[in-house]
């Protein structure tokens, strides 16, 4: 018999990466496209951009998938046609979407909760396609198609060892700078926010027991870490797991408005409706789906990816050497000339750090956060 085979657009991420395991573990087949091009005697890369609709229409003519998991980031423009290609090609599509269209709630959110794009009064936010709004309209799209085949996947802030965050940025604007002892910026006001870390293997593992699944054919599943914990105590446990396996003690510098510092680096949106916002999730659903599961505490979880990443050799991404300036003039930290791994680097960096009109900008932040 020939073997379900499934497809992943886009699946070499926090989530897509571990799924293509528990895909394999489950007896299916499991082909991916990427960019870049992999090697495997398990899973069957196709290099390509799944944004283009002609290499997309490719590989939907030249295989039959039973299901197709979408982890690719569509202009809403596009997504009309996407879906249209998709949707009646195969058993199941499921769309990974984002827990970040809910709306603000002080209870514990459920998949009925209300959603930003459907209660927000910011008409210049809701003028815009931002990441929360882009998701949940596309979401709509979805539920006008007229068909059936398909979910709609929630995660929660998703993490692993490649992938390590701390409220307002990732572990190149955090850990980075921890590991080459600078301090690290803290945003004091959102220290007692509450927020749900998943980890990337348990909603891997989730995902796969939704595939061809019948009951979560037409709706929408938010997948979310085992416990809630404030954005401090979230520090806390990256400064603990530093501390043991490198000795360092994590130095912090302490600012007090994270919206004044999401101008700067350009994520208002982010931030406000987003990591500015406490969010606690019931799983009920979830569960009633794919049966009860054991999700990684949060500590257990972050612990053993920053473990991983100190021993496998510290990959970071590209260092955006403008925001380490920034980061710099605020702390009182410089970084040394060795540091850049190239000159547009030093150069970009040497200016954001000591242009006099820079500095003057970045006094009064400093004095007014």
């Amino acid at each position: 018999m020939k073997k379900i085979s499934i497809l992943l657009l886009g699946g070499t991420g926090a989530i897509g990466t571990p799924l293509q395991h528990y895909l394999l573990k489950l007896g299916y087949s499991v082909s991916v496209t990427s960019r870049k091009i992999h090697q495997s005697e398990e899973v069957d890369y196709l290099v390509g951009n799944a944004h283009e609709i002609n290499f997309l229409n490719k590989v939907l003519e030249n295989e039959s998938y039973d299901a197709v998991v979408d982890f690719m980031s569509y202009d809403t423009t596009e997504f009309p046609t996407i879906i249209k290609t998709i949707l009646p090609r195969t058993r199941h599509y499921i769309y990974i979407s984002s827990s970040r269209v809910y709306a603000p709630s002080d209870g514990m959110l459920t998949e009925d909760s209300p959603r930003l794009l459907d209660v927000c009064n910011d008409r210049k936010y809701l003028s815009t396609d931002e990441y929360a709004l882009r998701k949940a309209r596309q979401e709509n799209m979805l539920y006008e198609s007229g068909r059936q085949n398909y979910t709609i996947i929630r995660p929660s802030i998703t993490y692993n060892s490649n992938r390590l965050q701390y409220c307002v940025g990732e572990k190149e604007e955090w850990l980075y700078r921890a590991i080459n002892r600078r301090k690290v910026i803290v945003p004091k006001d959102l220290d007692c926010i509450y927020t749900t870390m998943s980890f990337g293997d348990d909603v891997a593992r989730a995902i796969a027991l939704l595939v061809l699944n019948n009951a979560a054919y037409g709706e929408a599943v938010h997948i979310a870490g085992a416990n809630a914990v404030t954005w401090a105590d979230v520090m806390d446990i990256y400064s603990r797991s530093v501390k043991k396996y490198t000795g360092y003690e994590i130095e912090k510098y302490y600012i007090k408005d994270s919206l004044k510092l999401s101008l700067t680096l350009n994520r208002y949106y982010q931030i406000k409706y987003a990591r500015a916002v406490s969010r606690r999730f019931d799983n009920s659903k979830l569960w009633t789906l794919i049966g009860k599961q054991n999700f990684v505490d949060i500590e257990e979880g972050l612990s053993i990816c920053v473990k991983k990443f100190l021993e496998e050799g510290m990959r970071f991404l590209p260092i955006s050497w403008r925001t380490e300036a920034y980061f710099d003039k605020l702390s009182g930290d410089k970084t040394t000339l060795k540091a850049f791994p190239s000159n547009k680097g030093k150069v970009g960096y040497l200016i954001g750090r000591y242009s006099p009109y820079f500095k003057i900008k970045c006094e009064k932040e400093r004095r007014n956060m």
